[in-house]
């Protein structure tokens, strides 16, 4: 270890710097702030309140972190393209027995789309990140 390194603050040796005010030396923290107009959506809200009443200490991980809303961002995203390929297979399996039938293609893709919403609950959205 060189003399200079040696007369370094473990904080220096890291990278880290300080501002001097009024003769004092304060290290300067910064946490890293996520972009506001990140759009978590309907998925990325119901993961974000699992983690905070389920895992709390990961939950305030995330956000000193500062990748609460993008993380949440991600579950959303994977969410929705699960839910579109589940409900897909689901109508290629399921067909109605009378495609003009409003009221029948409205419940088939109702059945659809809850059985897709359980799974993306199950698989992506009540999991641990």
């Amino acid at each position: 270890m060189s003399m200079e390194t040696k007369d370094l603050s473990l904080f220096e040796q890291m990278g880290g710097t300080y501002i001097e005010k009024d003769g004092l030396l304060y290290p300067n923290l910064s946490m890293e702030q996520e972009p506001e107009q990140i759009e978590v959506g309907k998925y990325g809200l119901l993961w974000v309140s699992f983690m905070k009443e389920n895992y709390p200490d990961r939950y305030r991980h995330h956000i000193r972190m500062g990748q609460l809303h993008s993380m949440a961002a991600e579950v959303n995203e994977e969410a929705y393209e699960m839910l579109g390929s589940i409900s897909a297979k689901y109508l290629k399996k399921h067909k109605p027995v009378n495609p003009e039938s409003t009221m029948e293609m409205w419940k088939l893709r109702e059945q659809a789309k809850r059985i897709a919403e359980e799974e993306v609950y199950e698989t992506v959205v009540y999991r641990f990140y």
